[in-house]
């Protein structure tokens, strides 16, 4: 531990992930999962609904993938591709018939064993993904050219969730936070409908599935009345005398986070970007089982930011961590290509362990056990290709800033700050038991630890323009107060909060190295309810001469 000091945890921390991450992420980049395989057909063009209302990518990798783990470790694109050269189809349109059962991509994978049909269905999968790859490129450059045009805002940029949850509403709303101020706006995207199935499944509720605002008729409300949200946790489910539930959403009720709701809010912030003359920034919240299509959204659609952590996902959202990995590899290299941001957490609250021994952590612990998780996911993006400049990270986690304790929230922020030089970090606006009054000070105390790119707002305290006002305000602040304390050093009990803090990340890397995921997450439970979410749909990529392996591998 070179000594026990402060520096020395440091470079252990680091250390211990990076050597962990050297494991784990050769394996995630071998693996094929099913959120993979629907952003391949994202990317060659099948996107939106099937006739049911179920997303269409979903539908053919169901079809096809579902029942066969083989299938899956050989892909999609190779059967889908060879189906289009034998039908002449575009691709939305075979999806189509493959989701309907007309088309029966099992069949279709009988023709890659006949002369030529290999080649052919190469190169063509070649062609197709290669456009997907220069439209990546043609955002990534125009992205690049108007941040050079419109110039961005002084650090720290201002972010501001949209609380419309359809695209017309949501558009507006987007014009009008960034006209007030806002640097980046937040969009939600609906839970993937994996995830939904799984929770589904294992009794849950999973809140944001899919959200539309009541449409308003010549009266001024909508069927659930102004300003309500109707809840479509069902899409394939009709009405007798009206049209397909399917056809309806794509005409009338468009998602502010799907594909076609991000095309028309890019371009609202575009528009009232223009006005104000400074680019604004836009970032998405996904669900787990999301991050591989999300990045291809992100690439088409000029996301700038995408918030995408996969250890988030295993610890919170019982997602096999094998799984998560596998997905969020695929992710980063597409990310690492279109040159957006990847938006990491402070690490999660990771309580596995203490419920299963019946002994509950004490702060610097469940502190420690954060930031190590942090850095793990830090490394992991790293080793899979994403350059330090394209990972934006979070500052203080959730529950010390909820706590209001100004002393905490410094040492977390200034621990990021030493552990992660190089990368951005990112604060969310502190929720100090729901009262306004505490947040100013935390913001203060969390900007004081560090320096941040990027603070998200809780627009509950008032209007975007007196929040970005305020924000200037604190950041000012803070930076005063960073020089007054020179080199920053920590002092007296800051400094053995730091320290043991430190010290429990390390712990707790050992004991993930040593123990496996058990030793964070606690042991396995038996039977099928204890499985984690996702382990049916991973598997290692097949490497045969059928396989989109070599395809893949040559796109990289």
């Amino acid at each position: 531990m070179n000594g026990g000091t402060v520096s020395g945890e440091v470079e252990a921390v680091r250390r211990r992930a990076a050597e962990l991450a050297a494991r784990l992420s050769p394996v995630a980049r071998r693996s094929a999962t099913i959120a993979q395989e629907r952003a391949i057909l994202r990317m060659v063009g099948v996107d939106g609904l099937d006739r049911a209302g179920h997303p269409l990518a979903e539908s053919v990798t169901e079809r096809y993938c579902s029942p066969d783990r083989d299938r899956l470790a050989r892909g999609v694109i190779l059967p889908f591709a060879v189906a289009l050269l034998e039908y002449d189809l575009p691709a939305r349109d075979l999806a189509l018939e493959v989701a309907s059962g007309a088309i029966d991509l099992g069949l279709e994978a009988e023709l890659l064993d006949r002369p030529g049909r290999l080649a052919a269905a190469e190169a063509h999968a070649s062609r197709l993904l290669a456009a997907a790859l220069a439209r990546f490129d043609a955002n990534r450059t125009a992205a690049r050219d108007m941040r050079d045009v419109l110039g961005l805002a002084d650090e720290p940029w201002l972010g501001v969730a949209v609380h419309a949850t359809e695209v017309g509403p949501a558009a507006e709303e987007t014009k009008s936070l960034v006209g007030e101020g806002a640097d980046v706006v937040l969009v939600r995207v609906p839970a993937s409908w994996e995830f939904a199935e799984a929770r589904r499944q294992a009794g849950l509720e999973t809140p944001g599935l899919f959200e539309v605002e009541g449409r308003r008729g010549a009266g001024g409300k909508g069927s659930h009345g102004r300003g309500s949200v109707a809840r479509l946790t069902d899409p394939r489910r009709g009405v007798r005398g009206q049209p397909p539930l399917a056809q309806r959403l794509e005409r009338d009720l468009v998602p502010a986070g799907s594909q076609r709701g991000l095309a028309a809010i890019r371009k609202a912030a575009d528009d009232a970007a223009a006005e104000r003359g400074c680019y604004a920034s836009l970032m998405t919240v996904t669900s787990a089982f999301a991050a591989p299509e999300q990045a291809v959204v992100a690439a088409f659609e000029r996301i700038d930011l995408v918030e995408a952590d996969p250890i988030r996902e295993i610890v919170e959202d019982n997602v096999d961590p094998e799984r998560a990995l596998a997905d969020h590899a695929f992710a980063h290299w597409l990310h690492a290509r279109a040159g957006c941001r990847v938006v990491m957490g402070p690490g999660p609250l990771a309580l596995g362990a203490d419920v299963a021994s019946g002994i509950p952590s004490d702060a610097s612990t469940r502190a420690g056990r954060a930031l190590a998780l942090q850095a793990l996911g830090v490394e992991l993006a790293l080793a899979d290709g994403l350059a330090a400049d394209r990972l934006l990270l979070g500052a203080v986690p959730d529950w010390v800033a909820g706590d209001g304790d100004a002393p905490a929230i410094l040492v977390q922020a200034w621990l990021r700050r030493l552990v992660f030089p190089g990368h951005g970090l990112l604060v969310d606006e502190p929720r100090v038991d729901n009262q306004p009054h505490g947040r100013t000070a935390a913001l203060v105390a969390a900007l004081s630890g560090a320096a941040a790119s990027l603070v998200v707002l809780d627009r509950a305290g008032g209007s975007v323009a007196e929040s970005a006002a305020d924000l200037r305000a604190a950041a000012s602040t803070a930076a005063a107060l960073r020089a007054a304390l020179g080199d920053g050093t920590l002092h007296g009990p800051a400094a053995e909060l730091a320290m043991r803090t430190l010290r429990a990340a390390n712990a707790t890397l050992d004991h993930l190295a040593d123990e496996g995921w058990g030793s964070l997450l606690g042991p396995a439970g038996r039977g099928h309810e204890s499985e984690r979410f996702g382990r049916r749909a991973v598997v290692e990529r097949a490497t045969g001469p059928t396989s989109s392996d070599r395809l893949l591998t040559a796109l990289k």
